[in-house]
This record gives C-alpha cells, sequence and structure tokens, in this order.
C-alpha cells in the first residue's frame, strides 16, 4: 500500500476509537478499505494522455478518463467485486443473498454503465444509482459492490493524472479526472479558497466560494455550521442537493477528506430528512 493509504487507515483506527457512536459505519469502511487499498497497491498505472491533449480537454470540459483507459480485465475485476461483496454482507447479515450469479462480463459492463453516468459511486448517505433505473441490478448490493470495485481504478489513474492539470483551466462543477459529482469540500488554509472533492476518484479541484456546483446556481444557499464552526452544511434551495464542507483555516492538524467525509455522516442524515439529495 501506499504511505497516504496507510495513513488513512491508521487515521480510520484511531476515529473508530474515538466515535463510538459511528463504530458499525467506521469497522464497514476498515474492511472495505483494507480491501480496496491493496488491490489498488498491485494495479498497473493506466496510460494518460500528452500534455497539449490533457489542456485541450481542460478547456473544453471533458474529464480526462474514458473507461477503457482504466484498463479493467473481466476476471480480475469479478475477483474484486467478489470480496467487496463479501464485505457488503458480512456487514449487513440482513441482506439476502442474490440467487443471480453474474459472469465477468457482466460485471464489467456495470461497471462501465456506472462509469458512464457520472453520477456517485457509493458514499455516507448515499446510494449508487444506475444509468436507467430499471436496470434489473440497480440499487441491489451487487450494484454497491460494481461501485466499490470501481473506485480502486479511478484512484489510481486520478494521482497519476492530477499532478498534470493546471487546476485555474478548471472551474466547473464535476470532476476534471473521471466526471464525478462532489460529495465533500474543505476550504483552503491558506486563502480560504474552496476545492471540491470528487466522490467517485478522490480528486480535489478549485471552485469559486459562492454558487451552488450541482445546477450552477447563483442563489443564496441554506448555510448550517457546526457548533464548532469547522464543518458547514450548504444546502441548494433551487436543485435540493447538498454539500458538506470542512474550513481548515482554523485547523491545523492532519486532515484527510477522505476520513472527514465519514464523520460527516450526520450532515448527510439531516439534509436528506428536510429533503436534499446528492
Amino acid at each position: 500500500m501506499s504511505e497516504q493509504d496507510l495513513q488513512i487507515l491508521r487515521a480510520l483506527t484511531t476515529a473508530r476509537e474515538e466515535r463510538k457512536e459511528l463504530a458499525e459505519l467506521l469497522d464497514f469502511y476498515l474492511d472495505l478499505y483494507e480491501v480496496q487499498f491493496r488491490f489498488k497497491a498491485d494495479l498497473p498505472q493506466p496510460e494518460i494522455r500528452e500534455t497539449m491533449a490533457m489542456h485541450w480537454r481542460l478547456e473544453g470540459g471533458v474529464p480526462q478518463l474514458t473507461f477503457d483507459q482504466l484498463g479493467l480485465e473481466a476476471g480480475t475485476f469479478a475477483g474484486l467485486v467478489s470480496q467487496v461483496r463479501q464485505v457488503l454482507l458480512r456487514h449487513n447479515p440482513t441482506w439476502e443473498v442474490e440467487a443471480v450469479v453474474w459472469s465477468a462480463e457482466e460485471l464489467l459492463d456495470m461497471a462501465r454503465q456506472v462509469f458512464e453516468t457520472w453520477h456517485t459511486l457509493t458514499g455516507p448517505g448515499t446510494e449508487l444509482q444506475a444509468q436507467d433505473d430499471q436496470e434489473s441490478w440497480a440499487g441491489r448490493p451487487i450494484a454497491l459492490a460494481v461501485g466499490f470495485s470501481l473506485a480502486p481504478y479511478l484512484q489510481v489513474a486520478a494521482e497519476l493524472i492530477m499532478p498534470h492539470l493546471d487546476p485555474s483551466f478548471w472551474m466547473r462543477g464535476y470532476c476534471p479526472v473521471c466526471g464525478g459529482r462532489p460529495n465533500f469540500a474543505v476550504f483552503e488554509r491558506e486563502r480560504g479558497a474552496r476545492q471540491l472533492m470528487c466522490s467517485r476518484c478522490n480528486s480535489l479541484w478549485p471552485y469559486r466560494r459562492l454558487g451552488c456546483p450541482f445546477c450552477e446556481s447563483e442563489e443564496k444557499q441554506v448555510y448550517h455550521p457546526s457548533e464548532d464552526g469547522v464543518y458547514r452544511l450548504y444546502a441548494c434551495p433551487q436543485c435540493k442537493r447538498y454539500l458538506k464542507t470542512m474550513d481548515l483555516r482554523d485547523w491545523h492538524d492532519t486532515v484527510f477528506p477522505v476520513l472527514e467525509r465519514l464523520l460527516t455522516v450526520g450532515m448527510d442524515l439531516a439534509a436528506q430528512q428536510e429533503g436534499y439529495g446528492t
């Protein structure tokens, strides 16, 4: 595993001891991240475009990655889906075991459809969505397993591609790497500028401080701060979506936005109870 991923696991373990009320959720993600990170460590790096081609896509608002660039091999991917599915069932014992046996090729086709929807793959307080709500696998455990299994491929690609991108050419509400939508944001320590975090590959990219990144409405958003002022929940009255945000300007400890996204699950629940979605 990379040092960054090891640090995330250690921080997650510490949070598990400190946040007993989130034990069930954090236990699940400890198991899941262990599987994802070990698999990710053995993935080959995908081929990336030349610098000029990257720049053209940035200027045109086109994400860098296509599904075929990820290099998914059907058998290998099916093996990861099987591991992730076991994690899901272990932490959700009331779920019924699906009688359908999905072939490696069918799982690969699901992964392509999930990737091409640009929707959130997975995450606390969210559900994976299929391109067509009538898909036979939509909303089922297999869809979650496929989404979680696609994440390591996207993260490897993002870690390779992001250092080559000039973020000043991208001020959009979707990820410049994979096209995913954000489900977390941070205000930078230095200037307080807002950065969105991709729900799929965990990339961070700049976005204007005001306005909704989902519908681009300039209408004032509903704003709910935490008691300590570190976290904020922004909700858009126009499109009824919300975004959790962490203010790093007065925060001096090491921060892992991937972990903070989990620890703020209470904000997800509060927003959804008020009729907002991701």
